[in-house]
């Protein structure tokens, strides 16, 4: 995971270097971590990944183009540090209503 991390910020870097967006989908709005825009930057309209675009707000919809842009430095589908420990706060959450529920149906039997 390590690796694939180093390589992303390696990949994000080189993209910006040479002028690409770079923006990526938000969390609630769908998508995948590895998505990056494929326009260059300062570009008009909304944000492309192959035939996925995605407005300022992280909303992603399917909008298929034949000929499609594309960066040449994909990423890995691995997640930031952030990202895995927002993810495991959030699983933790739920396993902790999930208990909580339990408890509570055992209780009032």
């Amino acid at each position: 995971m390590q690796i694939h991390r180093a390589q992303n910020r390696v990949r994000d870097i080189a993209a910006m270097a040479a002028g690409y967006c770079n923006d990526q989908p938000g969390e609630p709005g769908g998508g995948y971590r590895h998505w990056r825009c494929a326009r260059r930057r300062r570009h008009r309209g909304l944000h492309r990944f192959r035939n996925y675009v995605w407005d300022a707000q992280g909303r992603t919809e399917y909008a298929p183009v034949d000929d499609f842009p594309s960066q040449p430095w994909d990423r890995n589908g691995t997640p930031t540090r952030r990202q895995a420990r927002l993810d495991q706060d959030r699983r933790r959450a739920a396993a902790e209503k999930r208990a909580a529920a339990r408890r509570a149906r055992r209780d009032t039997t």
